[in-house]
């Protein structure tokens, strides 16, 4: 059909990403007025003692740590990774992890984990979408560019080589 058109699914995410980044920025304040002089509420009649205690949780890989000097909690959630694409996963497993440490500038570091988290949930298919993560990687690669040049802003060493070692993996990690 020659009306038909597509649906730009990247700049509708970057365009809700900008306008959460607002509304984080300048949250909306809607004052309220209660008028109680016409409600009565029954007298409370029933008491619940416990004499520990009462914790409920829900969701899932929920975690509780109570009344400890210091606590680590660790949680191995994973999906079985489709074949080829072990090292590319562990890959982005690290860059995740020390993401931080780059010194990106807030919207690339967003880019950064959208595109990793990207790359993952594809790889964890049975039949991965090569479109979708060679782009992903293609972009991951443009953003850590600046960093493995050294020049980033306050860019440290050890980023940079980090930063190297990635775009390197990245392109020797893929499967096809």
């Amino acid at each position: 059909m020659a009306g038909e058109f597509k649906i730009n699914k990247q700049g509708i995410r970057n365009i809700t990403r900008k306008i959460e980044r607002e509304f984080a920025k300048n949250p909306v304040r809607v004052p309220l007025v209660v008028d109680d002089s016409d409600v009565s509420l029954p007298p409370t009649t029933v008491n619940h003692n416990y004499n520990a205690p009462v914790v409920t949780v829900n969701g899932d890989h929920a975690q509780i740590a109570w009344d400890n000097e210091t606590v680590t909690q660790t949680q191995a959630v994973s999906g079985d990774i489709a074949s080829g694409y072990e090292e590319l996963a562990k890959l982005l497993a690290t860059l995740l992890a020390h993401v931080e440490a780059l010194g990106l500038a807030d919207t690339d570091l967003v880019d950064v984990r959208h595109n990793a988290e990207t790359v993952l949930a594809e790889v964890v298919k049975s039949e991965p979408d090569q479109g979708i993560v060679r782009r992903s990687v293609t972009m991951l690669k443009g953003l850590l560019a600046p960093v493995a040049a050294g020049i980033s802003a306050g860019v440290a060493s050890e980023s940079t080589d980090l930063a190297r070692t990635v775009i390197e993996g990245l392109g020797n990690t893929l499967p096809f």
